[in-house]
């Protein structure tokens, strides 16, 4: 009896040592690997290279695979595989110079042990393979209108030529992953399994769960962490008590709601990235209720934005969360920092000016108190995706507002999904959506596209569409951003949108983490400029 409980206690002793020495390495390491643990609301919709539109799979492929290019959070370009990168006098001759030391992963089936340099080849067939309309790649219209031919001039030199002047080219560049010509001539799945030649290797993804990189140490230089995983947390709530929790050492996204707690605590930092994402009431200026441009500015009149947003917001940090909008281009962007003329264009806060155009074009209220022509009430519903504590509110104050003057607005929340759907099929008479921050934003929003009716609703003005193709193939700054803003100001004037705010995204991190001066897991955690890393206990 003696020597069997002597054994059942040798052998519980053997599983505490056993979960002991699990919970002391953490995900699996040692106590000095270096693991970053990242959370993010963004589930992967696809690890394919060429097929993903989504900033959550971005994340992680931005870590796989590399670009020639990338630009950081100040809207500067900085080298990634491409070393160095010059354009000729002709406005349209492109030339990159590769990094000499970049290898394909090895570990893996497709090159096992075998270190296979990354060359202007390479390049050279990830462009062509996004610019064939068989591989469905997401990048297809952007290269195949913009590049004319693509020459290796050496095996670390790679020129490619522009069908015409085009400012964008850089960013174009800055968004094509480079991938290997070998996993797809033996048909490798790089959706199950990417491999790519950035600093981290790919070792799991656990579907609606979390995707787990290690480091490459074949990398050119020696990546500051040891693992990275993106941790997949719907809630952005919930993200931020696991930060709080030290579950997590970053969360990609702050709720409003966490900001004042977070920014109470000594070993977590807040900052914002990049430009402000704006977000705005659109109209479908096909819906026969908005076709007057008269009629959408009288609406805009019916909303007293700078209350939505005073509403919205009203943490006790210093945090710059939410900021009055007059146009749907970012204050920081060139089209959108002449907040004086733009404002100028703006209908501004005027209920009873407003009630007075509806009136002048022959709306009045019924026994009900909504305007009425003709038997038809002024009746809509104001769709807003599901998900976004800010804008759904937003939806609920805009139509409150809308009642109170006559209009008769509904709020709905749909599934984010079905949102995006009816968005681009129009079918939402009025919505709210928001993004389109980055430096193709205004093409995107204002220029007519027959194809998508989502962002642009619809609306099209030819002086619109020539001030913006005027302005891709303008090289000095300073006329491109005027041609940008004289565009805007017209959109503004017609009301296509009726803006309400820039939202500064907050990243939450742990100040365990280093070099996040630009605290962004969107960029390359490691590359020649930056080197992510963590302190060790």
């Amino acid at each position: 009896m003696a020597k069997h409980k002597m054994a059942k206690l040798l052998s519980l002793a053997l599983v505490m040592i056993m979960l002991f020495s699990a919970c002391a390495s953490g995900t699996g390491g040692s106590t000095d690997e270096k693991v970053l643990t990242i959370g993010t609301n963004m589930n992967i919709t696809t690890l394919i290279p060429w097929k993903s539109t989504t900033d959550g799979d971005y994340y992680v492929l931005n870590q796989i695979y590399h670009k020639l290019i990338e630009m950081d959070d100040n809207t500067v370009f900085k080298p990634v595989l491409a070393t160095e990168w010059s354009c000729a006098d002709d406005g349209k001759t492109w030339t990159f110079k590769l990094n000499e030391k970049v290898y394909w992963h090895t570990g893996n089936d497709l090159f096992k042990k075998e270190k296979v340099q990354v060359t202007a080849e390479d390049v050279k067939y990830s462009l062509e393979f996004n610019m064939n309309p068989d591989n469905a790649s997401s990048r297809y219209s952007d290269l195949v209108e913009t590049i004319d031919s693509i020459t290796v001039v050496d095996p670390y030199t790679i020129q490619i030529v522009t069908k015409d002047i085009d400012v964008l080219f850089e960013y174009k560049m800055y968004q094509i992953l480079i991938i290997p010509k070998k996993a797809i001539d033996e048909g490798w799945d790089l959706n199950a399994f990417p491999v790519g030649s950035n600093a981290y290797k790919f070792e799991s993804h656990e579907i609606d769960t979390q995707v787990v990189m290690v480091k490459n140490k074949d990398f050119y230089i020696e990546p500051g962490l040891d693992k990275v995983i993106f941790k997949i947390i719907p809630d952005n709530s919930v993200s931020s008590i696991a930060l709080q929790n030290g579950e997590i050492d970053i969360a990609s996204s702050v709720t409003a709601d966490e900001i004042d707690n977070l920014s109470a605590l000594e070993n977590i930092k807040l900052q914002s990235i990049g430009a402000g994402t704006v977000r705005w009431i659109g109209i479908n200026v096909t819906n026969e209720l908005f076709q007057d441009v008269e009629v959408r500015r009288a609406l805009t009149m019916m909303l007293d934005i700078d209350s939505m947003v005073n509403a919205l917001y009203t943490g006790k940090s210093d945090i710059k969360l939410l900021v009055r909008a007059y146009s749907q281009v970012p204050q920081e962007r060139p089209g959108g920092s002449d907040i004086a003329r733009i404002k100028e264009q703006h209908p501004g806060y005027d209920p009873a000016g407003g009630q007075a155009i509806l009136e002048s074009k022959g709306w009045a209220k019924n026994s009900k108190g909504i305007y009425e022509k003709d038997g038809q009430t002024f009746s809509f519903i104001l769709q807003v995706g599901a998900g976004n504590p800010l804008t759904e509110n937003a939806s609920i104050m805009a139509a409150t507002m809308f009642k109170e003057y006559g209009i008769d607005c509904t709020a709905r929340t749909a599934e984010w999904g079905t949102h995006l759907a009816d968005l681009d099929v129009g079918n939402c008479a009025m919505y709210i959506i928001g993004g389109y921050a980055s430096l193709d934003g205004p093409m995107k929003v204002m220029h007519t596209d027959p194809l998508s009716f989502s962002p642009n609703p619809g609306y099209s003005n030819a002086e619109i569409d020539a001030l913006l193709e005027q302005a891709w193939t303008t090289v000095d700054y300073d006329a491109r951003a005027e041609l940008l803003t004289q565009s805007n100001l017209l959109f503004v004037h017609d009301a296509v949108f009726i803006p309400l705010f820039h939202q500064y995204g907050q990243v939450g991190f742990n100040t365990r983490v280093t070099n996040f001066e630009q605290p962004s897991v969107y960029l390359n955690l490691c590359s020649g400029w930056r080197n992510v890393s963590v302190t060790t206990n």
